[in-house]
């Protein structure tokens, strides 16, 4: 069918504003049903009902047990007779929600309150799955078709770093024959419009792992025995040093800079250093950096952060031990020419100088960087639909966030891809208290749709 103008686009949005009181109720349920990260069986009982959700929507699905993880959902739409194809890709898999105590609400009641629906998942990504499912219901049945094919994968493992998706694909190579590839996931930016991510940072997630004697010691002893505690410490405070600066051999040699088309956008971004730390609740940048400096530091330049260390006694009150290990968690971001098995390597071979050959590394997760030319139709398509329901939206030459998301998925498979989000600023995902809006679902449907019409548009 051909493909709709923007005033017969109004139909599509009527119809979605007049069914938005059941798109919100099936929403509400479908965050009350558990799918926390890694709960297997939590994941495997929610995956049928997300297909239930896909069916009555108009929608073909498959659950897909590519390996002993979490199984992936691929559902299907077809488009008309020679038309362009377009994979989605959404994840249906929660962060956990500890601490629970610190919820005003049970994170698993999608509980509505002036206009917010709280719960684990409201907006990381239940809210950004269901409109990417009702913005083709919504077409199809307001417009008697869509104007492109659709396939949708909604993967069970993306708070975990995706890890059976390649070999997802690799099994359904034929059925992922497509002519770009749009992610929705998260939400918009603190302004108010949407942000529109053109690549992805990598990233390496380890854990460094120490042993020391067979049992722990008493704390007497800390003159004669070894400490892992205190060989971990050492470890970690080698491989980055007070300036930020990493110390991996060859970490910065191969970085590749901006572009002047990348600056242009950077430059574009309506970011704005108040807001953006007045979020975070701190008072300035690392390594004092402001503006644009900020942005092309947060976008281009990799990182380091210990996520987690662990190491002996805690609780409460004093207990006089030598831990017999410890282990701290570490994710690499990284960028452009940089490779998580580079960086692993080059971990290993620091340690290994360093006096740490005794220090195990387990790898937990790898991600590799994507980029998407920003003139593909896709990413036009994108812009276009932002900007005709929120306004002239942030374009980013690429993102912080590491995923395998549009840009990664576009990457792997030789085409275009893309990423942006639909839920409301300050969302809170992965943090207590985490919403969506009503309006924000509401409007991120209509913004699928719209993606969707302006793609089949585009050369």
């Amino acid at each position: 069918m051909a493909a709709a103008t923007s005033r017969e686009l109004q139909p599509v949005y009527d119809f979605v504003d007049a069914h938005a009181a059941e798109f919100v109720d099936e929403l509400c349920d479908l965050i009350k049903q558990p799918s926390q990260t890694g709960h297997l069986d939590e994941l495997r009982a929610c995956a049928p009902k997300v297909i239930a959700l896909g069916e009555a929507a108009g929608w073909s699905g498959e659950v897909a047990a590519v390996d002993d993880l979490a199984p992936v959902i691929f559902l299907q739409r077809p488009g008309p007779p020679n038309g362009k194809t377009l994979l989605l890709y959404s994840h249906y898999d929660v962060i956990s929600p500890e601490p629970v105590g610190e919820w005003t609400y049970p994170p698993f009641s999608a509980t509505r309150v002036d206009g917010r629906i709280v719960g684990r998942g409201a907006t990381d990504a239940k809210a950004n799955v269901l409109a990417l499912i009702k913005g083709a219901e919504s077409y199809a049945r307001s417009r008697g078709g869509l104007p492109i094919g659709l396939k949708l994968i909604l993967d069970g493992e993306e708070e975990r770093g995706s890890t059976n998706l390649p070999r997802f694909m690799d099994q359904y190579a034929a059925e992922l024959m497509v002519d770009a590839a749009l992610s929705f996931d998260g939400g918009i930016d603190a302004s108010g419009v949407p942000k529109i991510g053109l690549g992805t940072s990598g990233m390496l997630y380890v854990e460094l792992q120490l042993t020391g004697a067979s049992k722990e010691l008493h704390s007497a002893g800390a003159r004669l025995y070894s400490n892992p505690a205190w060989r971990l410490t050492w470890a970690l405070a080698s491989i980055k040093t007070a300036d930020e600066r990493i110390q991996l051999p060859g970490f910065y040699d191969d970085l590749v800079p901006p572009t002047d088309e990348d600056r242009r956008l950077m430059a574009g971004m309506p970011w704005n250093d108040r807001r953006q730390l007045s979020e975070a609740g701190l008072s300035e940048f690392l390594t004092g950096v402001s503006g644009l400096a900020a942005v092309e530091r947060l976008l281009f330049q990799p990182g380091l952060a210990i996520c987690g260390i662990t190491s002996g006694y805690s609780g409460e009150g004093p207990k006089a031990v030598i831990p017999n290990r410890a282990s701290a968690k570490l994710e690499f971001r990284i960028v452009p020419n940089q490779t998580p098995e580079g960086v692993l390597d080059a971990l290993r071979a620091h340690l290994d100088a360093g006096g740490f050959s005794d220090v195990e590394i387990r790898v937990l997760a790898t991600v590799e960087t994507a980029k998407t030319q920003p003139d593909a139709a896709i990413v036009r398509a994108a812009i276009d639909g932002a900007r005709a329901l929120y306004g002239e939206p942030m374009v980013k030459p690429t993102e912080e966030y590491a995923g395998r998301q549009g840009a990664w998925l576009g990457t792997r498979l030789g085409v275009p891809g893309v990423q942006t989000g639909v839920g409301p600023p300050g969302f809170r995902g992965h943090a207590t208290d985490e919403f969506v809006t009503e309006e924000a679902f509401v409007k991120g449907i209509k913004l699928a749709a719209t993606i969707f019409e302006r793609y089949s548009a585009l050369a």
